[in-house]
């Protein structure tokens, strides 16, 4: 799914300060006693030959800070990703992974309904037990009359996409650092992923102004809920970040446990 060449790279400060990225911070919430969110690995596909290639997306209200750069460097059979951000105590650092293109994208179109699943149908049984499964395999959830992303199996789902990300935040700053530290830097990191929110149709699917942690790489723009599942299934790599998914009217926020510092804001 993802090559094991790794690299963080520290970058030598430039003679002018470019101005970091503000206008569309992360809302992360620092709870007690949040549930653990259970772990699975990415899941094996049978993988059948790849007919197109992903729909390119464009987004609205973009914003891109200039002191960032990310760089996707595309062939046939990988993809290249080099992303340029800065640290907490604004140092910047270039890491750069690889993915296998075909699996990618396999697993990117996973995500998402088709359109026929909004048209009146006929509830008995059978059509109600044939939609339940549409929903699951497309990463969706239905809650009463409502059709959502379903992002407690969008996180375990994508953690392969992830794994080398959070590889990188331990050779970065150490094994010995600590679970807070690892947050913020981690978040920004996904602070510096430039911000636009996604249409509501990819790929003949429809995904809800959601794209999946690998698209988000691809695409170099993620909306807020979108930067949340990413930073989340990093975090789930490891057991002791206890996380849990808040879901408001228009946003989704992450909480992991933790105790909250001087300063913090809730």
């Amino acid at each position: 799914m993802y090559q094991n060449r790794l690299r963080s790279t520290k970058l030598q400060p430039t003679k002018k300060e470019l101005p970091l990225y503000s206008e569309k911070k992360f809302l992360s919430l620092l709870l007690l006693g949040v549930s653990c969110l259970s772990l699975t690995s990415c899941q094996t596909l049978n993988l059948k030959k790849q007919i197109n290639p992903l729909e390119q997306l464009t987004p609205s209200e973009y914003y891109k800070s200039p002191s960032t750069n990310q760089d996707v460097e595309i062939t046939r059979k990988k993809y290249g990703f080099k992303y340029q951000f800065s640290s907490p105590s604004n140092e910047r650092y270039e890491w750069s992974w690889k993915y296998k293109r075909f699996e990618t994208d396999e697993m990117i179109r996973r995500f998402g309904v088709p359109k026929s699943i909004f048209e009146p149908f006929q509830a008995n049984k059978r059509n109600i037990n044939l939609r339940r499964k549409v929903l699951k395999k497309s990463l969706y959830k239905a809650e009463g009359q409502i059709i959502s992303p379903d992002f407690s199996q969008m996180v375990p789902y994508y953690m392969g996409f992830t794994a080398p990300l959070y590889a990188l935040t331990i050779k970065t700053l150490g094994r010995d650092s600590s679970p807070r530290e690892r947050v913020e830097f981690l978040l920004r990191f996904v602070q510096d992923i430039p911000y636009g929110i996604p249409p509501t149709h990819s790929n003949n699917k429809v995904i809800s102004g959601v794209l999946p942690p690998p698209q988000i790489f691809i695409e170099k723009w993620a909306d807020c809920d979108s930067k949340v599942l990413l930073i989340s299934s990093i975090l789930a790599h490891e057991p002791r970040y206890k996380i849990l998914l808040v879901y408001l009217e228009k946003h989704l926020l992450m909480a992991f446990e933790g105790l909250p510092h001087r300063g913090d804001k809730f």
